[in-house]
C-alpha cells in the first residue's frame, strides 16, 4: 500500500507542476499560479501537506521577489525567473517535490531546467 501511495502522490505533484507552469504567463497573479497547483492537491485530499508556497523569485539571492504564493496577489511581469515546486509531505510516509526553474517569456513561462520526469522504481 505504500508505494502505491508514494506512486499517487507523485503523479499529484507532477501534475500540480505542470499545471502550475501552464497557468505562468505575464499578466498572471502569483496566487493563481500557486492555486493551479494547489487545486490539484487539495482535490486529491493532501492539501495540508504542502506547507509551502508554490515557488520563489531566482537572482543575487537564494530566495526573492516574487514570492508565487496562494497569499500573494502581486502580478508576474515578463522577464521574471522564478521557481515552481509544488510538494506532498506525509508524515510517516515521505515527501514529492518536483521543482523547475521558469523564466516568463513572451506570453508563456519557458521550463529551463532538464530533469526527466519519469518516475523510477528499482
Amino acid at each position: 500500500k505504500g508505494f502505491s501511495k508514494k506512486k499517487e502522490i507523485y503523479s499529484l505533484v507532477l501534475a500540480a507542476n505542470r499545471s502550475a507552469v501552464a497557468a505562468s504567463a505575464p499578466g498572471a497573479r502569483a496566487s493563481d499560479v500557486d492555486n493551479s497547483a494547489r487545486d490539484i492537491i487539495k482535490k486529491a485530499g493532501y492539501g495540508e501537506f504542502f506547507g509551502h508556497a508554490l515557488g520563489h523569485g531566482v537572482g543575487l539571492d537564494v530566495h526573492e521577489e516574487p514570492v508565487v504564493s496562494h497569499r500573494r496577489r502581486a502580478l508576474l511581469v515578463q522577464g521574471m525567473i522564478y521557481t515552481v515546486e509544488p510538494g506532498i509531505y506525509v508524515p510517516g510516509l515521505g515527501g514529492v517535490r518536483i521543482e523547475d526553474m521558469v523564466v516568463l517569456g513572451d506570453g508563456k513561462a519557458v521550463v529551463l531546467t532538464s530533469l526527466k520526469r519519469g518516475l523510477a522504481t528499482i
